[in-house]
C-alpha cells in the first residue's frame, strides 16, 4: 500500500492508478485545509480566527482507491477519520470554548451521469466492496475531494455548543423561591 501524504483539493481520477489503494494524511499545513480549521474557529469572538490556529488543530486521515465494475465505471472509494479541536463560544454564557470533532466517513464517488440512473436514483448510500458508502458524485473524471470534506466537517459541526449546561447562568433566577 502506498502512502501519500498531500492531497489536492481536486484529484483527477486519470492520475490515479486502479486497484492501488493508497493511505493519505491531510493537517493545517495543507492550505485548504487550514481554511476549514480557520472557519471552524469562526465564531469565537475573544481572537481572530488566525490567533487561534495555534491553539487548534485538524487532522484528516484515511485510505482511497480508485475502482472499475461493470455497473457502476470508474469509481473511488474513501474511507478516512477527520478529527479536530476547535474554539467557538459556548451559546448560553457566551464564553470560549474548545470542542473536539472526530467524524468518521465512507465515501463513494461516480460519474455524475448515474446520478440519475435507476441505481443512484433517490438513494444517498450504497452498498460495495462489503460496506456501506455515502455518494458523491465527481464530473469529468474530477472529484471534489475539499468540497466532500468540507460538507463532512460541518454536518457534523456543533452549532449550539453548551460549556455546562447545568450551570446557573449570571441574572437569571432559577425560580427556586427561598
Amino acid at each position: 500500500m502506498n502512502k501519500q501524504d498531500k492531497i489536492a483539493s481536486k484529484i483527477n481520477l486519470i492520475k490515479l492508478p486502479a486497484n492501488n489503494p493508497f493511505l493519505f494524511e491531510l493537517d493545517s499545513e495543507t492550505d485548504w485545509v487550514k481554511e476549514f480549521l480557520l472557519e471552524m474557529n469562526e465564531n469565537a469572538s475573544e481572537k481572530t480566527p488566525e490567533e487561534y490556529l495555534n491553539d487548534t488543530s485538524i487532522f484528516i486521515s484515511g485510505e482511497m482507491e480508485k475502482k472499475n465494475k461493470p455497473d457502476l465505471g470508474e469509481f473511488l472509494l474513501v474511507k478516512g477519520t477527520i478529527e479536530a479541536d476547535y474554539v467557538t463560544e459556548c451559546v448560553r454564557t457566551l464564553k470560549p470554548m474548545t470542542v473536539q470533532l472526530d467524524v468518521p466517513f465512507k465515501i463513494i464517488f461516480v460519474d455524475e451521469s448515474l446520478a440519475t440512473s435507476e441505481l443512484f436514483a433517490e438513494i444517498d448510500e450504497t452498498f460495495v466492496e462489503n460496506d456501506v458508502y455515502e455518494i458523491y458524485f465527481y464530473n469529468k473524471r474530477t472529484v471534489e475531494f475539499q468540497e466532500m470534506l468540507h460538507e463532512q466537517i460541518f454536518l457534523n459541526y456543533n452549532q449550539y455548543p453548551v460549556l455546562d449546561a447545568e450551570s446557573k447562568l449570571d441574572g437569571v433566577d432559577s425560580g427556586d423561591a427561598p
